[in-house]
C-alpha cells in the first residue's frame, strides 16, 4: 500500500473513533456551536508516563479525520515527552513517506493532543497564553496572526483581516477586538530614536528573519531534533528562507523532503503566505 492509499484507508476506515470512557484527559478544537469541532481522549498508564490508548471524535471537520486516525495510532505506547513533540513530519514518517502537502495545513488532532496533555499535566497549553494569546477559539486563529495581517499584509480593515485570516467567521464574538488590534498596530507612537543611533537597516526583513527564528526554535525544532535531525537558517531575502539540513536526516531524502515541506506550510501560516524555503547548497 502506497502513502498516499494508506492515508485514504485511514479515511475511509479510521482508527481509535469514538468517545473514550474513564479517559485520563480531554483536548477539544474548534466549536460545536458554529459546526466544525474535534475532541481528542487520552488514557494515560498507572505510571502517569506512557499513552496506552487514544481516541478521537470529530464534529463536520471530515478533512481531518485521516490524518487524526493515523495520530491516534502512531501515539499508542508512546511516552507523554516524545508524543508533545509529534507533529507533520512525524506523521509521514508514519504513513510511509507520505508527502506532507497531503496533510492538511493545520493538523487539529495535534492541537488536540497537546490539549489534552496540557490538561493532564496541569501545564499551560502549547502557546503561552500571556505571551501568544488566541483571538479566534473558532478557528484557533492567534492574536499575533492578526498583527501580522496588519503589519506585513497590509490589512488596515476588519474585513481584510477576516479575509485574510479568517478570524470572526465563526460565532463572531472576537469581531470586536478585531478594530482594536488594527487601530493599536496602526497608530502605535513610533520609538524615540537613541543618541548617535547607527542607521537604521532593512528593519521590515529584520524583524521577520527575528521572528521566522522563533517560530522555527519554538514550533520545529523539537520535532526535528527528536529525529535526530538539526536545521539551520542560512540564508533569507525577504521571501525566501534558505535552510541547511543537518544530523541524521541528511541522507534521509524523504525526511529531508518533509522538513521543507513542514518548514514552509509553518512560515505560511504562522508569519507570511508569500514566504518560500529552499534547501541551501
Amino acid at each position: 500500500m502506497t502513502p498516499a492509499e494508506l492515508l485514504d484507508d485511514h479515511a475511509r476506515r479510521p482508527r481509535n473513533v469514538g468517545k473514550l470512557l474513564n479517559a485520563s484527559a480531554v483536548g477539544d478544537v474548534g466549536s460545536i456551536v458554529v459546526g466544525d469541532a474535534l475532541r481528542f481522549y487520552l488514557s494515560v498508564d498507572a505510571a502517569g508516563k506512557r499513552i496506552v490508548q487514544a481516541k478521537f471524535q470529530v464534529f463536520n471537520c471530515a478533512d481531518q479525520v485521516a490524518a487524526t486516525s493515523a495520530m491516534a495510532e502512531l501515539l499508542l505506547g508512546m511516552e507523554l515527552d516524545e508524543a508533545k513533540t509529534v507533529g507533520p513530519l512525524a506523521l509521514t514518517r508514519h504513513l510511509g513517506g507520505l508527502d506532507p502537502a497531503a496533510l492538511p495545513p493545520l493538523l487539529w488532532g495535534r492541537v488536540g493532543l497537546h490539549a489534552a496533555l496540557a490538561a493532564y499535566q496541569g501545564g499551560e497549553s502549547e502557546h503561552d497564553q500571556d505571551l501568544d494569546p488566541l483571538l479566534c477559539r473558532c478557528f484557533g486563529v492567534l492574536d499575533e496572526t492578526v498583527r501580522q495581517a496588519v503589519s506585513t499584509l497590509g490589512c488596515t480593515t476588519p474585513e481584510e483581516v477576516v479575509n485574510a485570516t479568517g478570524a470572526g467567521t465563526g460565532c463572531g464574538s472576537c469581531r470586536s477586538d478585531i478594530p482594536k488590534i488594527i487601530d493599536e498596530m496602526l497608530h502605535a507612537p513610533a520609538a524615540a530614536p537613541a543618541a548617535h543611533a547607527a542607521p537604521a537597516g532593512p528593519k521590515g526583513r529584520i524583524q521577520t528573519l527575528l521572528r521566522i527564528q522563533q517560530v522555527v526554535q519554538s514550533k520545529l525544532m523539537p520535532e526535528v531534533r527528536s529525529a535526530g535531525g538539526d536545521l539551520e537558517l542560512w540564508d533569507f531575502d525577504g521571501r525566501v528562507v534558505k535552510v541547511r539540513v543537518k544530523g541524521g536526516l541528511v541522507g534521509d531524502l524523504p525526511g529531508r523532503g518533509a522538513v521543507l515541506a513542514s518548514l514552509e506550510q509553518l512560515l505560511k501560516s504562522e508569519i507570511d503566505a508569500g514566504l518560500g524555503v529552499e534547501d541551501a547548497p
